[in-house]
């Protein structure tokens, strides 16, 4: 099989594998998957079954765009502070590699041949420290999940530490919003009161290390 065709083969793979996930929502209801009702009826109190089906549709909603937030939030409601981060940051992390790949499959030698210019400078940016990079932007209070997995991908950043790095910063988030998820049957106020505070020390650390990450970058380009 030549270089071409294994790469049609791949693209062929990769939309049957997206038709298949939007079909398979679609039966599952993808309005109300999610959803308390939803996930009382079938990841509550079901044992491994129910934790691996929140994995594999938060995994594939949040690379898909969904805020992972979302997910954290449920899976605090579902399993509880300390099962429902892990579940969490299993789920977004595997929705992260699941984004990368397809766009470094689909998009990367397309973009890179047609924008050259616009991807040097995220290259430059990305390439040097991934995993601080990645790490930081995730600790940021905004910013948008797929179009960083969908931006790494298309570029030259290594997906290893792009992967390492984001599960990392992902980390402080998840736990605040899965404490805020599981604040919704016990001890609400107390754990919507930590969640909150949380919050604002983990947005503030993460803007904090950007600057500092920025002013270094700035000061090394400059003793070039």
């Amino acid at each position: 099989m030549s270089s071409s065709q294994k790469k049609v083969f791949i693209n062929l793979a990769v939309i049957g594998l997206l038709v298949a996930v939007v079909l398979t929502l679609r039966k599952l209801g993808i309005a109300e998957v999610l959803e308390p009702e939803w996930v009382d009826t079938y990841i509550r109190n079901t044992g491994i079954q129910g934790v691996a089906l929140f994995i594999g549709i938060a995994a594939m909603l949040t690379g898909m765009g969904i805020p992972r937030q979302l997910s954290a939030f449920c899976a605090g409601y579902a399993f509880g502070a300390v099962h429902g981060f892990l579940t969490a940051i299993t789920a977004v992390t595997l929705g992260c590699i699941c984004c990368f790949w397809i766009a470094r499959l689909l998009g990367q030698e397309t973009i890179n041949r047609k924008f050259p210019n616009h991807l040097q400078g995220i290259n430059g940016f990305l390439h040097s420290s991934p995993f601080q990079t990645a790490m930081i932007v995730r600790l940021l209070p905004v910013g948008s999940n797929l179009a960083t997995n969908v931006i790494a991908g298309v570029s030259n950043i290594r997906p290893l530490p792009f992967v390492a790095g984001s599960s990392f910063g992902y980390m402080p988030q998840t736990l605040i919003f899965s404490l805020l998820g599981s604040g919704v049957t016990v001890e609400p106020v107390l754990r919507t009161s930590i969640s909150a505070a949380l919050f604002i020390l983990s947005s503030a650390l993460g803007v904090r290390l950007y600057k500092k990450y920025r002013a270094l970058s700035s000061q090394f380009e400059q003793n070039i």
